[in-house]
């Protein structure tokens, strides 16, 4: 039986009219309150769910929906923004969860000094050609691998990214007025020769309930939401098959995963902890407090392009967490 490809679940290709507006100025001239936030962003759900958001409170919400409340609140604390901002949040997982390692920094490059994309290229040629990615401190995606930099043309994304306040894209608050900066650091060793596997745990009061793993994310990827804590299929009815270049992380491993994933998300309600499984370790990734902007499906064979059974399953168990730490 072949292996079905499940979708990537990032919402980078449901943002470009987003992105539009940004450039348009229209969106990014508006008022940082959660009105303003809610009429933005919600124009954006509305187009994905085919419905405006929903209030928390309504036994109809998903967790897209409890996502987009918290995520257009212009309330968060210190340590909510500085464990999203990739040039402080490694100190801070170092804190929450010292068993952990992380990838090392090689530089962080400020974009007040960067007026151009050449001007870019020149800051990052001396790391051109090593194991190692560049990407923005303050934003979510433009991930550039520096062993393939070629010319500064290669730059045009990260750059434009890195160079605006995320937040006014789809008005993820933790985000607004964030330093904006690049971050250079060294590429995580897998086992084999494609990247480490990547696994999301998504969690609720410190419990983490569900996890996702996304498999050779920068060759054919590949993605499943997996129930904890013995990591196998969340929905056996998926219509995903493994593909034969996974490799289940052994039992200490998902045992040491999931511990850190509990002490990285204690301090908060809702988050989503990224960890990488290396080839001499567990690595932390990053935290997550909008996963997809608020529109992300769940993968499944059905694709991503509506909410499909294993989404709904996904969001019950999250809105059930919820719920209990709640009463």
């Amino acid at each position: 039986m072949p292996t079905l490809r499940s979708p990537s679940c990032d919402f980078l290709s449901n943002a470009a009219p987003a992105v539009g507006a940004v450039r348009s100025g229209w969106a990014h001239s508006q008022p940082i309150t959660r009105a303003f936030n809610h009429l933005i962003a919600g124009t954006h759900f509305a187009r994905r769910f085919q419905r405006w958001p929903l209030p928390v409170g309504d036994p109809r919400a998903l967790i897209n929906d409890h996502i987009f409340a918290r995520m257009i609140d212009p309330d968060w604390t210190d340590l909510e923004r500085a464990v999203v901002d990739k040039a402080t949040a490694k100190f801070e997982a170092a804190k929450l969860a010292p068993m952990l390692r992380a990838p090392h920094t090689l530089g962080i490059i400020a974009m007040d000094d960067i007026a151009s994309v050449e001007a870019l290229y020149q800051a990052l040629k001396s790391f051109i050609g090593m194991p190692a990615i560049a990407k923005p401190t303050h934003a979510s995606g433009a991930v550039i691998f520096l062993r393939d930099l070629k010319s500064a043309r290669q730059l045009d994304s990260l750059f434009s990214l890195a160079s605006m306040d995320y937040s006014s894209i789809l008005r993820e608050m933790q985000y607004a007025g964030m330093r904006k900066q690049i971050i250079v650091e060294m590429l995580v060793d897998a086992a084999s020769e494609q990247s480490p596997d990547d696994y999301k745990f998504h969690c609720a009061n410190g419990v983490p309930i569900v996890c996702q793993v996304d498999h050779s994310r920068f060759g054919r990827p590949w993605s499943r939401l997996l129930r904890i804590p013995d990591l196998e299929p969340f929905d056996p009815a998926d219509g995903l098959t493994w593909p034969e270049t996974y490799r289940r992380p052994t039992a200490e491993r998902i045992a040491a995963m999931i511990e850190a994933a509990s002490a990285l998300s204690k301090p908060f309600q809702i988050v989503r902890v990224d960890l990488y499984d290396g080839r001499d370790g567990i690595f932390f990734g990053e935290l997550t407090f909008s996963p997809a902007a608020a529109l992300g499906i769940a993968p499944s064979a059905m694709g991503d392009h509506a909410i499909n059974p294993t989404h709904l399953a996904y969001s019950t168990a999250m809105v059930s967490a919820l719920s209990l730490s709640s009463t």
